[in-house]
């Protein structure tokens, strides 16, 4: 690995990856010392290593703020899914995972298809940043 990969990537000698605590699909539990387990806390541990650095996790309950910090300079690489509005402050890389969604309806919702939410009137409500 070239010395300006490892300086940009890791401008102070440590990798400091953001990690979104809120997909529980990515971050399945923490360590006793509080470090973040998961495919994305191990994926970050597996690029500092290629680096020849130590990670440090900067953890954040929601992708929202952790999207938001990226202009503060607290994180080097951030593990979050790809939203335009995020693009305008965070380059990103090509997904390292496809997760797959759906929607939760009430039992007596006449709703039963994905193409059933697309059509107006359909009220969708989704988690505050």
């Amino acid at each position: 690995m070239s010395n300006n990969v490892v300086t940009e990537l890791a401008p102070t000698g440590t990798l400091r990856a953001a990690i979104n605590l809120a997909n529980f699909l990515l971050v399945s539990s923490r360590a006793d010392n509080g470090d973040p387990q998961g495919v994305a806390p191990d994926l970050a541990a597996a690029i500092a290593d290629s680096l020849g650095v130590g990670v440090s996790y900067v953890p954040f309950e929601r992708p929202g703020p952790l999207a938001d910090a990226a202009v503060e300079g607290v994180w080097d690489i951030g593990l979050i899914a790809v939203e335009p509005a995020r693009a305008e402050h965070i380059e990103f890389t090509e997904p390292y995972v496809e997760i797959e969604a759906t929607y939760l309806v009430s039992g007596d919702s006449d709703i039963r298809t994905i193409s059933e939410v697309d059509q107006p009137g359909v009220r969708i409500a989704i988690a505050a940043r």
